[in-house]
């Protein structure tokens, strides 16, 4: 599948990229890339098995701004914050990338990650690549999030526009996310 970056996802806010950077910060470790994530802080559900690369930090150090945003791989293409979630007293925002295959450069690979804690003190807490994107022939041209449910505050629905390789008029395609449970991905149901 081709999954092409378009301008819906190049607005990505000033305050979501804040919040990015500040997890990339809290993510960082002397010896570690600020933005790989840790193998045992992956979800039980299709983890990814090649994490993004990045680049190494900037002089500025491990709490300067602009070292983090320096240090994100030029294979990101897109990042977003696209909702909260809690668990009891539990707290963090959800996270989706978009990465761009370093063997590929009409490939890509879409990740939702579980960011825990608020603030500037955010940590990982799972990444899971929605492999089912690559298998549909077709472009993403938007995607947007739902609001968390009162009865399930901690889950994730998001809604894909899909452009058909061989079509006009874009397709809606659904993803339900639950933490520690399979991830449901299909055509909209409604």
């Amino acid at each position: 599948m081709v999954i092409r970056s378009t301008s819906t996802f190049a607005g990505v806010s000033l305050a979501a990229l804040m919040m990015v950077q500040n997890a990339a910060l809290a993510q960082a470790t002397d010896a570690a890339p600020a933005a790989a994530p840790a193998a045992e802080q992956a979800a039980p559900a299709a983890t990814s098995e090649a994490a993004p690369a990045t680049a190494a930090p900037a002089a500025g150090g491990a709490n300067d701004p602009a070292a983090a945003a320096e240090a994100l791989s030029p294979l990101i293409e897109d990042v977003q914050i696209v909702g909260p979630w809690s668990d009891g007293d539990v707290q963090g925002v959800w996270r989706t990338i978009m990465v761009q295959s370093p063997a590929d450069e009409t490939d890509y690979h879409f990740f939702v990650q579980q960011l825990e804690g608020s603030g500037t003190n955010l940590t990982l807490r799972s990444s899971t690549e929605i492999r089912e994107l690559n298998q549909i022939e077709g472009a993403v041209v938007g995607y947007r999030a739902d609001e968390p449910s009162e009865t399930e505050p901690n889950s994730l629905s998001l809604f894909f526009d899909l452009l058909p390789s061989d079509g006009e008029i874009a397709e809606t395609y659904e993803l339900h996310f639950f933490p520690d449970q399979p991830y449901m991905f299909g055509p909209a149901t409604n």
